[in-house]
């Protein structure tokens, strides 16, 4: 036990940055990248979706071409290509680059070239990668593969990934190795990690429930590993249990709650409308029996998840989609856990509120829910020196005017704003400009509604 607490000790910083990155790390013993979705049950007899980023499945040795296309179909529907192609690189061969505090995480050559990618590996070190997170070497590897997911996918439909990579075209290309600081580059350490955060079982099906629910929960909390991104971590990088997939930050990006809460998770939606989101990244509104105009929910992935939907899920079988909406849906609300400090310093109780209520309304939709904003159209709010200057002309001044399309006056080539000088008090202007200079490490001093009006008469 004391093994353990030294462990935790020394992990409390780098596990929670690289256990939320979306890679494998080390080119030595490289492995596959997290798959997302198919899994459980008999093989099934799955059409190639046409527009695939990946190469087809071609039939080697004593393997068929059925069990090499549900390998492709299983690597598909985890997205393996994302994380292991750089740009421009040639598929499965390495060499991305993830940018972490504590260096940068190239993800390994996956292609089945000897000495270069995964051809080296048996059965046994394939699934003791991704059941158990260890090398062949026999060194752990970093919580950035998420093994804790893994361990729940049965054996064969793992295997069935290896199955394809290995019918690939074999790449000698060389991934940059991964270089740590001290003491992040201490892998041995991982083990105390493990001992302490790695449940290895596989799925058992819940016998009070559905084939078809058992196959979402299958795909979503193993192979799927959307915890990875929609479950909080504590300050190890491990996951937390009693908050899973209640949503979480992610490189910027927030991944929004999934459970059946009303107010921000996926209680308003059905569960043909969680399968529809999955497949295409948007959900259509619901026409409101009360009101001739759309109600419910409508929304488009963005950011990550835009790239999940067009190179993973939108060319899963519609029965997998359902399945997993299915589970979701049946998900019991929990509130998703606070991200930030409830009242930034500078603001009162009430005019955070009033602020929050403003940006939630009329901001997020563009700058996103935590001021990431979406580059190049819809600047950042987190961090951006513009907004967090002494004066806060600048940040007056752009919700009085907004930005506008001409581009003889146009602040940016690409960004579009509306004016809020119409519609907006000053005291209005003032509340939302002080939440923005507030909020997600913002800390800039508060507006008044006197600034406000000295300014929004002047051009």
């Amino acid at each position: 036990m004391d093994y353990r607490a030294v462990v935790v000790t020394i992990l409390l910083a780098c596990a929670v940055s690289i256990a939320a990155v979306h890679a494998a790390e080390q080119p030595t013993g490289n492995v596959p990248a997290a798959p997302q979705a198919e899994g459980m049950g008999a093989q099934q007899s799955v059409a190639t979706a046409a527009g695939s980023v990946l190469p087809p499945a071609r039939a080697y040795g004593d393997l068929s071409q059925a069990r090499v296309e549900y390998g492709r179909y299983m690597t598909l529907a985890g997205d393996c290509v994302a994380c292991h192609t750089a740009e421009d690189g040639k598929p499965f061969a390495g060499g991305r680059g993830i940018e972490t505090p504590f260096g940068t995480i190239y993800t390994p050559n996956i292609t089945p070239a000897k000495g270069y990618g995964i051809g080296g590996f048996s059965d046994e070190d394939f699934l003791r990668a991704l059941q158990h997170g260890i090398r062949p070497d026999g060194k752990p590897y970093y919580p950035a593969l998420p093994y804790p997911s893994y361990t729940k996918v049965k054996d064969d439909d793992l295997l069935a990934i290896k199955d394809y990579l290995f019918s690939l075209e074999p790449s000698r290309n060389q991934p940059p190795a991964t270089r740590l600081r001290w003491p992040f580059d201490m892998r041995d350490l991982l083990f105390g990690w493990q001992a302490l955060y790695l449940h290895d079982a596989r799925f058992e099906p819940n016998p009070d429930k559905s084939d078809e629910w058992n196959r979402g929960a299958y795909l979503v909390e193993g192979l799927g590993h959307c915890g990875t991104c929609h479950t909080p971590r504590n300050i190890t990088g491990a996951k937390e249990a009693k908050d899973a997939l209640t949503g979480a930050i992610v490189d910027g990006w927030y991944a929004p709650n999934l459970t059946s809460d009303l107010s921000e998770g996926l209680g308003a939606w059905s569960v043909d409308e969680i399968a529809t989101y999955l497949a295409s990244g948007e959900a259509p509104a619901a026409e409101s029996p009360a009101a001739e105009s759309a109600a419910g929910p409508q929304t488009a992935a963005l950011g990550p998840m835009a790239e999940v939907v067009h190179q993973s899920l939108s060319q899963l079988a519609t029965s997998d989609l359902h399945a997993m909406a299915v589970y979701l849906k049946d998900q019991p609300a929990k509130e998703a856990p606070p991200t930030t400090a409830p009242v930034p310093h500078q603001l009162s109780e009430a005019s955070y509120i009033k602020g929050r209520t403003l940006y939630d309304s009329y901001c997020a939709s563009c700058h996103q829910s935590h001021g990431q904003g979406l580059a190049p159209y819809f600047p950042a709010l987190a961090g951006n020196e513009a907004v967090t200057l002494e004066e806060p002309n600048d940040v007056i001044k752009t919700l009085l005017l907004g930005a506008p399309s001409d581009p003889a006056e146009a602040y940016s080539p690409h960004v579009v704003m509306p004016s809020f000088g119409s519609i907006f008090t000053d005291e209005q202007i003032a509340t939302l400009a002080s939440y923005i200079r507030a909020n997600w490490g913002n800390d800039a001093a508060p507006v008044s509604a006197d600034q406000v009006k000295a300014l929004r008469g002047e051009r």
